[in-house]
C-alpha cells in the first residue's frame, strides 16, 4: 500500500467504499476529525488518484441485465497493436462491464451483462467473433452471484 495513508484516510477511504453518499458530517464524526479537515483529506485522496470515481450499484434484475457471461478470449496474434486494438474495441461496447488482460491459457476474461441468451448469442456472433484477431472465445455462464462489489481491505 501506498505509504501516503495515514489511518484516518484509511478510515474514510473504507466508509466511502461502504457508502459514497456519506456526507462530510457523518464522516467526520466517524473518523473524529473536523469536516474541513475530512474534506481537505477527500479533497487529496481524489488528486492522487485513491478515489477514482463514485458510482451507484445497480440491481441487474430491475434494469434487465440478468444474464452474465464469463467469456474467455484468445487471440491469434499477440502484438501490441493487436492487443490495444482489441481493448479499444471492447472499451466501446457498453455490454461488456470489465476486461481484464491476462497471462496463462487465455488472453482476456470479460464479464459480460445483457437481457437474456439471445442477446448473448447475437453479441457473440455480430461483435465478438467477428473481430480478426479473436480465435478462440469460451463462455462461463453464471447461475447465481455469491459475493460482488466488494471494498479492498485496507
Amino acid at each position: 500500500m501506498n505509504g501516503t495513508l495515514d489511518p484516518t484516510d484509511i478510515k474514510i477511504l473504507n466508509l466511502l467504499q461502504q457508502d459514497a453518499r456519506l456526507n462530510l458530517q457523518k464522516i467526520s464524526e466517524r473518523v473524529h476529525k473536523s469536516t474541513s479537515s475530512v474534506n481537505e483529506r477527500i479533497s487529496k485522496l481524489k488528486e492522487q488518484g485513491f478515489i477514482k470515481r463514485y458510482v451507484a450499484i445497480l440491481d441487474p434484475e430491475k434494469i434487465g441485465k440478468h444474464f452474465l457471461a464469463i467469456t474467455q478470449v484468445t487471440l491469434s496474434v499477440h502484438t501490441r497493436a493487436a492487443l490495444t486494438g482489441f481493448e479499444e474495441k471492447i472499451k466501446e461496447w457498453p455490454e461488456v462491464l470489465l476486461c481484464l488482460h491476462l497471462s496463462g491459457a487465455c488472453d482476456f476474461i470479460l464479464h459480460i451483462a445483457v437481457p437474456d441468451s439471445s442477446s448473448y448469442h447475437d453479441f457473440l456472433l455480430d461483435r465478438l467473433c467477428i473481430m480478426e484477431q479473436v480465435a478462440n472465445v469460451q463462455t462461463f455462464i453464471v447461475l447465481k452471484e455469491c459475493k460482488s462489489n466488494s471494498p479492498y481491505p485496507l
